[in-house]
């Protein structure tokens, strides 16, 4: 796996939190020309099934599947970059949900 995938999704997981608690979704940059949205970054990864999270990235990752048992449970079976690249999926695609009800609720009220 290059290695400068793993700094796109070890960003991706930080972009990822920082927007979680507070921030706005943003992309990163990749190959040094363009922008990669957070999603993105998971499809890049999804193909290396058989490599392994360092431990590090793996903790926090799993650190933001708070209340996610489904989640956890699928990582801990399998702690590979393909199964952490799923899991954030999973969690940017519910934030994202998550932004746009609140985002209606405003205009509604």
């Amino acid at each position: 796996m290059p290695e400068d995938v793993r700094e796109a999704f070890r960003g991706a997981i930080r972009l990822y939190a920082d927007w979680k608690f507070g921030g706005l979704e943003r992309a990163l940059s990749f190959r040094g020309l363009q922008q990669v949205s957070l999603s993105g970054v998971c499809d890049l990864v999804l193909s290396y099934r058989n490599e392994p999270l360092p431990g590090k990235v793996h903790d926090e990752l799993w650190n933001l599947m708070i209340g996610r048992l489904n989640l956890k449970e699928e990582f801990a079976e399998e702690p590979t970059y393909a199964t952490g690249a799923r899991c954030l999926d999973k969690l940017i695609q519910d934030q994202r949900a998550d932004d746009r009800r609140r985002r209606e609720e405003h205009r509604e009220s």
